[in-house]
């Protein structure tokens, strides 16, 4: 599908974007961006560094805090309805879970913008060739995490399950099989354990970012620079993805909703390749993608995002726009993410190429 002077080329790339860490608004991520800054200017593009302002707050202190209070929801559920007050506890739990869903979502649309604590400043690349309507997006900083992102999405997942096997236990206890104490505390035992993982994973600076997210980065520029990439082209890339999506959802604030973003973050040499979405289906950009993965020989599945991972392709699917995030991995490629082991040398950049080759075959289509 790709020759070897493309991988090259993407290996290259990659190495040279990970020399460093690239925490949003830090000099390694204004290094990486100057290397883009001269990839896509040599290709015709128009590039300008777009400064923007937001909050680090919700981003390092949101996720834990959000998992306490589904932990303490739980608890306190389960402790109501071991006090012969199902009904109760069944309105305490409907109470507690609609306000954090409602704080939670205004919190990653708003806060990120505007919540005044630990203020801080970073910059998104935009490259313009021609008019365009078709905006290949990647965010460019990295960072790590006390938690491994699989582990993450593992607790976020098992708080969820704890939570829903609470409501079925609640109600069965108002149809008159309770359990016994036993089943009550169980579930608050499991809720504590569950929630460790998310509760223990603290934001830092020490991740290469190779496969998240040098790899969607190298892909976009080598998809802008392709010979068989529409005219008309915008590239985007983006800082601050890592905290809070707080670059892109800065510059769709202007954005043409008319536009289609294929986002890339992502892409390891092996594993299966997904497009991804939130809100409703994007009917042309998603048949155009199974269509072209087709073509080209790639199993290319199309689905919702898996819970617990935000890319930049939400803020735009937010403002109406269409939008996917086009991805490719394992398990153990979650495994890496977020971690100091997310170096280049796991990578030989045949992931980058091959995603580069869809980028440009499907902007071709859509422009």
């Amino acid at each position: 599908m790709v020759d070897a002077e493309l991988v090259q080329r993407a290996k290259v790339l990659v190495d040279k974007l990970c020399e460093t860490p690239r925490f949003a608004g830090t000099t390694g991520e204004e290094r990486a961006r100057a290397v883009c800054t001269a990839e896509l200017s040599s290709s015709g593009f128009d590039c300008r560094e777009l400064p923007f302002d937001y909050s680090e707050w919700p981003a390092k202190w949101g996720p834990p805090l959000s998992t306490v209070v589904s932990a303490a929801t739980i608890i306190a559920v389960a402790r109501t309805a071991n006090e012969g007050h199902p009904l109760m506890a069944l309105t305490i739990g409907g109470a507690l879970a609609a306000m954090l869903v409602l704080v939670d979502g205004y919190a990653r649309r708003r806060w990120i913008m505007s919540f005044p604590s630990q203020r801080a400043r970073s910059v998104n690349l935009e490259a313009r060739r021609g008019t365009p309507r078709v905006w290949l997006v990647a965010h460019l900083d990295s960072k790590s995490q006390t938690v491994p992102m699989l582990i993450r999405i593992a607790g976020t997942i098992a708080v969820a399950t704890v939570g829903a096997l609470t409501i079925v236990a609640v109600l069965l206890s108002l149809a008159g099989a309770d359990g016994g104490k036993w089943v009550w505390d169980a579930l608050q035992a499991a809720a504590v354990l569950a929630a460790i993982p998310g509760v223990s994973c603290f934001v830092r600076n020490g991740s290469p970012g190779a496969v998240d997210n040098a790899t969607g980065v190298v892909a976009a520029i080598l998809a802008a620079q392709s010979a068989s990439a529409p005219r008309d082209l915008g590239v985007l890339i983006t800082s601050a993805e890592e905290m809070g999506l707080a670059g892109a959802r800065a510059w769709c604030v202007t954005a043409h909703l008319e536009d289609v973003v294929v986002n890339c973050d992502t892409v390891d040499d092996v594993g299966e390749w997904r497009a991804m979405y939130t809100t409703a289906r994007p009917k042309r950009l998603g048949d155009g993608a199974l269509r072209i993965g087709a073509g080209l020989g790639l199993r290319l599945r199309i689905g919702r995002l898996i819970p617990g991972i935000l890319t930049d392709s939400i803020p735009f699917s937010d403002r109406g726009m269409e939008a996917v995030t086009i991805s490719r991995g394992t398990v153990a490629t979650l495994a890496r993410i977020h971690t100091r082991r997310d170096f280049s040398n796991a990578l030989t950049g045949k992931g980058a190429a091959e995603a580069s080759v869809l980028l440009s075959a499907l902007a071709k289509e859509l422009a």
